[in-house]
């Protein structure tokens, strides 16, 4: 992490110089800040604003390359889509993925350590605990990044197998620079599950409307999350439940309209009008990473496509019965075009100058937590009755389609269900496709690429998890690797 201190002293620099039209930050470590002002104006620096996980979708069965495209993938994508052993181009010394969430970490601790010892006056008090409640969630949410993409899955076997270095405190750069150690897996998921009930608890009572900050209704959200992957079914359903009772799905039959007023199905969506503008906004409940409409997978640029799986999976009750066939089908009927661009296109952004963050949590998202873990824990009823009220406002209301247990032969198929209706619900969210793969048992992956040749990711494969990156090895270098 050397490298990611220095440049972050560096940058801190740059911020006293660069901010007299907002606010005065001082630098973090060279010049103290002297109000909460400042504080949260550092850390609001740290949310992370590049696309720190959308390139995991490459390592996924969500895309494929469409050779007919007049364009071709980047070699920096070519290394993700064939499963390269190191996903950095050699001679590369840091991993962007691993460099934006350790300086987002150091500007939460940073952020912490100074509150410990900041006098803070009565009627500051409700700003200093929402400072901190952000604080702590930021630090959980780069964690969980972390220990998803660069440790092995959370079980009872592996909870004692090396994590990721988990720094507490910013207090001493050089302590936290230098032979970092990977801390277990369990110790990880632990300080995680730490961090975001005291956020929570801190951020209780606190309005924040503000979309790409977090609230406490995104960290009951984040709770239902962490305790599905651990596979607490029981508090993951509980902590859904209480999103889906604050947050109702969305109606999307307005745009009905635009399919009887545009020029043909295909300009329903399209230029500055993508599905997140559509009524699916008001679920919307946090934004991160880099700019949604400059994505890597839309229908104006590159050979990186959606599979056509996604786009079957809108079509299961038949052609247009589904609003989200939007999002992936091009509904292009030139034969010479229709070749160019494939069958699939990724329209959930607007895909020229309207800005958009990624996609970090989105409400369905709690449905889907809850309609699995329900459906774990043997209760089919609850699981599929929650499917239904997605299925209610993602199809069109002729054509909505109401699942019932007596469809299905057993709970296996039920589960299922669930999970193909979470795959393209959340496809391209927040790395999500790439965390359910891994702990579905991590199935086989083939890609095809240039001249037929087959990449395949093996049953269990040892890079479902990203390899440390050099300028970590070279800092630590008793650092265990990941297996290759």
């Amino acid at each position: 992490m050397k490298y990611l201190f220095q440049s972050i002293i560096i940058l801190c620099c740059s911020l006293m110089l660069s901010c007299s039209n907002f606010l005065d930050i001082k630098p973090v470590h060279s010049m103290m800040p002297k109000s909460l002002d400042d504080f949260e104006a550092v850390l609001l620096g740290g949310y992370p604003r590049t696309d720190f996980f959308f390139r995991t979708e490459m390592l996924t069965d969500n895309v494929y390359v469409n050779f007919n495209s007049d364009s071709q993938p980047s070699q920096d994508n070519e290394r993700w889509f064939t499963f390269s052993s190191s996903l950095v181009a050699p001679g590369t010394l840091t991993d962007p993925i691993w460099g934006r969430l350790y300086k987002s970490i150091f500007y939460a601790n940073s952020v912490l350590d100074f509150l410990k010892t900041y006098d803070t006056a009565p009627e500051q008090q409700q700003q200093y605990e929402q400072i901190r409640g952000e604080a702590l969630a930021l630090r959980a949410f780069c964690y969980f990044y972390l220990i998803n993409f660069y440790a092995d899955v959370y079980s009872e076997e592996n909870l004692n197998l090396p994590g990721v270095p988990m720094p507490l405190t910013a207090e001493d750069i050089n302590e936290n620079a230098n032979n970092n150690k990977r801390e277990p897996i369990g110790l990880v998921w632990q300080q995680i599950i730490k961090d975001v009930e005291e956020a929570s608890t801190l951020l209780s009572d606190k309005r924040i409307t503000d979309r790409y900050r977090f609230s406490f209704q995104i960290l009951q959200l984040f709770r239902a999350r962490i305790d599905l992957m651990m596979e607490n079914y029981d508090s993951a359903s509980v902590f859904a439940n209480k999103v889906i009772e604050n947050y109702p799905l969305a109606d999307l039959s307005g745009l009905e309209e635009r399919m009887q007023k545009n020029e043909g199905i295909k300009a329903t969506l399209g230029y500055n009008f993508g599905f997140v503008d559509t009524q699916l906004n008001r679920e919307l409940m946090f934004f991160t990473g880099g700019k949604g409409n400059s994505n890597l997978f839309s229908y104006t640029t590159g050979a990186m496509k959606p599979v056509e799986d996604l786009l079957i999976l809108t079509k299961r009750y038949g052609e247009l019965t589904d609003y989200r066939q939007f999002v992936y089908d091009s509904f292009e009927d030139n034969p010479v075009e229709s070749l160019k661009t494939g069958k699939t296109v990724y329209k959930m952004y607007a895909n020229q100058d309207l800005l958009w963050y990624f996609v970090g949590f989105k409400a369905s998202e709690a449905y889907l937590i809850y309609a699995e873990a329900q459906v774990r824990l043997g209760n089919a009823e609850p699981a599929l009755a929650t499917i239904n009220k997605i299925l209610a406002s993602r199809m069109r209301k002729d054509h909505v389609i109401q699942l019932k247990a007596a469809d299905f032969k057993n709970n296996a198929e039920i589960l299922n269900r669930v999970l193909e209706e979470r795959r393209l619900e959340l496809a391209f969210d927040g790395g999500l496709r790439f965390m359910d793969l891994r702990r579905f048992g991590k199935p086989k992956i083939e890609h095809i690429y240039k001249d037929a040749q087959v990449f395949t990711l093996e049953e269990g494969d040892p890079r479902y998890l990203m390899q440390i990156p050099p300028s970590e090895i070279e800092n630590s270098p008793d650092m265990p690797l990941n297996p290759r």
